[in-house]
């Protein structure tokens, strides 16, 4: 089993956890210029398994955006502070056939 800080907010503990599985981090930044700090990585969330493995509170927002205008992205963020951990669109993600996340996985 992959080790998680309990020390951290749970948010940060799915950062730590993508970088234990090697998932690809493809930017950090602030995508809207909203003062907002978000992690965008190379795979895909499934919603409710990664809400209940790291307990995510009512705080953690989800959010989808499915491209049909431009873009398309999802993952879970924290309003108040706008640290956010992101991903590909689930519809994308198995298109394009990245890592489902759930936080279940074993280290290969």
């Amino acid at each position: 089993m992959i080790d998680t800080n309990p020390n951290q907010g749970p948010l940060q503990q799915l950062e730590a956890y993508l970088h234990q599985l090697a998932v690809p981090m493809t930017y950090r930044g602030d995508p809207y210029g909203r003062g907002l700090d978000w992690c965008y990585f190379d795979c895909f969330f499934h919603e409710a398994a990664v809400r209940e493995h790291f307990g995510f509170g009512p705080d953690i927002c989800y959010v989808a955006y499915d491209g049909r205008a431009a873009g398309q992205e999802a993952g879970f963020y924290h309003e108040s502070s706008g640290f956010g951990i992101m991903g590909h669109h689930p519809l994308y993600g198995r298109t394009q056939q990245k890592c489902e996340i759930t936080g279940d996985e074993r280290r290969a």
